[in-house]
């Protein structure tokens, strides 16, 4: 629908050219101060004149179109996905990395990156990458792994991104998977009950405790059951925040009892994990739609979550944001994240018994 849109433009623009090439000469025509004869040397020169006149008008045209998008054609974004041997040797790592690039000689701002997965180009939001990127400098490209963010899903092959971004003349560009540029400026961003791709699918993998949603969806499940224990949420909770043990229970569970989660996860650091929980209850069963700048939620607070390298994300805090530098982690950075070892051991010894 876009690109025949473009194209019927594109038409009408030409068409405009030569409407007025053609007003331009009959009006030089009938400002002479002779009479014309339309003889072969003046049809001629009028054909000639306006030529000229529309190759004029098209290379200023072309200019014009060369110099709106100047910036926004060297602005990209793009998924790589391989695998690297381990240290150890033992086995293969997978490794995604995000990159975002501005290739021009200004800078971009504003920049939103999306990265979709699968057949559908299911949408996962920024992943590990800052929302929004404020500025991307000149002759830049950023790298953001995205290898753990990607542990929450099982069908994660194939990722590409997308990316919105604001040129230095305030136009807001989108940069579409396929690498297809569309001026957005004029488009705007609403809350939408409409179903996208892969609604459900955006919640990751309810089958693994390396997905953080699934672990916030049940530890607010378990919050909200009054006859789950104390003890069954505690292993949900990352043992190096020490402040769960003065925890309220009976107070967090009222203050949390109209808050959902969003469906997108933030990754502010590796091994960190941010679920916004929203609690207007207006915006249930909402989505955001469109390109334009995006929405702010009024009340929120925050699931933050700590990665343990073998047993999956846990519990850190819940309520503000907690800056990646308030959190410790033991000693555990230090630790590769095998997600797949003790699998992987069990199956070993099945088909040695075999």
């Amino acid at each position: 629908m876009r690109r025949w849109l473009s194209g019927v433009l594109q038409v009408v623009g030409v068409a405009v050219l030569l409407l007025f090439g053609v007003a331009i000469v009959m009006l030089v025509i009938h400002a002479l101060p002779w009479r014309v004869t339309w003889d072969p040397w003046t049809v001629l020169t009028a054909v000639g004149t306006v030529g000229a006149t529309l190759v004029a008008l098209a290379l200023a045209l072309q200019a014009w179109l060369r110099e709106r998008d100047a910036t926004a054609r060297f602005a990209s974004a793009w998924v790589t996905d391989e695998y690297r041997p381990r240290d150890d040797g033992s086995s293969y790592k997978r490794v995604v990395q995000l990159h975002v690039a501005n290739e021009s000689n200004e800078p971009v701002f504003n920049a939103m990156v999306n990265v979709h997965i699968g057949r559908d180009r299911m949408p996962l939001g920024p992943l590990a990458a800052p929302a929004p990127i404020s500025v991307i400098p000149p002759r830049r490209e950023l790298i953001f792994d995205i290898s753990v963010p990607l542990l929450a899903h099982a069908d994660s092959w194939n990722p590409r991104a997308t990316l919105t971004f604001t040129d230095p003349k305030k136009r807001r560009w989108l940069r579409e998977i396929d690498g297809e540029l569309q001026d957005v400026s004029r488009q705007k961003t609403r809350w939408s009950r409409k179903s996208g791709p892969g609604d459900e699918r955006q919640l990751g993998n309810q089958e693994s405790l390396f997905n953080p949603m699934l672990v916030a969806l049940m530890f607010l499940g378990g919050l909200r059951d009054e006859a789950t224990e104390t003890e069954d949420l505690l292993l949900l909770l990352a043992p190096e925040a020490s402040g769960w043990l003065n925890t309220d229970w009976d107070t967090l569970r009222r203050q949390l009892a109209n808050f959902q989660p969003t469906s997108m996860v933030d990754y502010p650091a590796p091994r960190i994990a941010r679920i916004k929980l929203s609690g207007d209850e207006a915006l249930e069963g909402k989505r955001v739609e469109g390109n334009g700048k995006s929405l702010e939620l009024t009340v929120y607070a925050f699931i933050t979550l700590t990665l343990d390298p073998r047993q999956g994300w846990r519990i850190f805090g819940v309520g503000g944001s907690v800056p990646p530098d308030a959190i410790s982690f033991a000693g555990s950075l230090v630790e590769e994240v095998r997600p797949y070892h003790d699998g992987a051991a069990v199956e070993g010894e099945a088909n040695h018994d075999e």
